[in-house]
Order: C-alpha cells, then structure tokens, then sequence
C-alpha cells in the first residue's frame, strides 16, 4: 500500500480501515524503510518528525509502564532480611554482656531479695547467696569477696580466700582450705566493737554462735 499525505493525515484523525493502520504504522516504526509517500509530505517535515509527533500523542493515552514485580518481591524480603539481621546482632550483644564476667573468669552474684537464697553452681563449689547479699568470685585467684551471708558446700578440697567487703574491703581477709562433703557458713556482719566482723565455721558448728544468729541460719539455710 502507497504511503500518501492523506492516509497519514487520515490516520491521525482515526479514520483509517485496519490495512490502512497497519500499513502506516509499518512505515513510521520502520528507519530503514524505503517506501516514500506517493504524495509529499508537510513542508519542512519528515518522516522522523511525524513519527515522533504521533509517538508523543500515543504516549499521552497509553498507561504508564508498571514497575517489575521483582521490586515488589524484593523490597519486602529485604526489609525483613534486615530485621532479622538486627534482631541476630541483639542477640550476640546481650549474649556477650552477659558471659563477659564469666569470660574474665569473675562472677558477680547480687542477690536483692528479701527471703529466697540465691544458688550458684560451680564445677568445685556450691554456694547459697543469702537474702540481700552479694558475692564476687574471681576463678584465677581462688578469692571470694562477699556481703551478707553464704553457705558453701565443697565439691572437692578447695582452698579458697574469703574475704568480708560490708564495711572495709580492704580487711577481713582469711585464707581457708574447705573439704570435700561439708558445708561451710560465711557470715559478714558489723557491731560496735566489730564493724566488719567475719565468720566462717563448718555446719556442724553453729552451736557457738548466740542462739539468735543460730536459729536465723538454720532457718535460712534450711539446716
């Protein structure tokens, strides 16, 4: 089919038969083309100018190109790729805070109620934290500073540093060999001749202590 002037301005008003469209729009999407208009065209106008002309009034109707599903697919899965990544990192901070101490080989043990011991399991030792005491363990060195009350039962014999730090940490230090199969009571108190008085003596002899503090350990330690 002969491409003329009137054809193509026929097909800009959309009046062209289906032969006619497909005939045009096969000679305007085709560069290399070599059939010419029977008929010239505008002056001053080419085959590329119309052509862009009737691709800017089509791209004017046609729908705006929709996104790849990909991106879609995507976007969401990353978005919970990275908050499971941070929840992972959280983790591993507080899994680290949390074995530091044990880490550095010293454990720290502060036990804030008012009636329930506090145990501790160690491969050499037992140790029941008493209510309102703290305990500070340092593994390399054998030494136990505490505050408060603490029974310790010996898995095998240990030689431990015992020290009472309620008043003056810098006192009160007493080297004991503890043996297997005995509990043993640590007891860091203060009175007016005694501020930072400590005591550890094997179970079986609490009878020296003053009936009061007596009956107070038995009952706490369940003895």
């Amino acid at each position: 089919m002969k491409i003329s002037k009137e054809l193509i301005e026929k097909y800009h008003s959309g009046h062209c038969t289906p032969d006619e469209k497909k005939a045009v729009e096969a000679w305007l999407f085709d560069d290399e083309a070599t059939t010419e208009p029977t008929l010239p065209l505008p002056t001053g106008e080419s085959k590329f100018e119309i052509r862009e002309e009737m691709w800017n009034e089509i791209a004017t109707v046609l729908p705006s190109r929709q996104k790849p599903a990909v991106l879609a697919f995507f976007r969401p899965f990353w978005r919970q790729a990275a908050a499971v990544l941070l929840i992972c990192l959280a983790g591993v901070a507080v899994f680290y805070l949390k074995n530091r101490e044990a880490d550095s080989g010293v454990i720290v043990v502060n036990n804030v109620s008012d009636t329930a011991n506090q145990n501790l399991h160690e491969s050499a030792y037992s140790i029941a934290i008493g209510p309102k005491s703290n305990v500070e363990i340092n593994h390399e060195t054998g030494r136990i500073d505490f505050c408060g009350a603490m029974m310790i039962n010996p898995n095998r014999d240990i030689e431990l540093t015992i020290q009472g730090i309620c008043a003056r940490p810098d006192e009160k230090s007493e080297k004991r060999i503890l043996k297997k199969g005995q509990n043993y009571i640590a007891l860091n108190y203060g009175n007016a001749a005694n501020p930072n008085e400590v005591i550890i003596l094997p179970q079986g002899s609490l009878t020296g202590l003053p009936p009061l503090m007596q009956r107070q350990l038995m009952m706490q330690f369940d003895i």
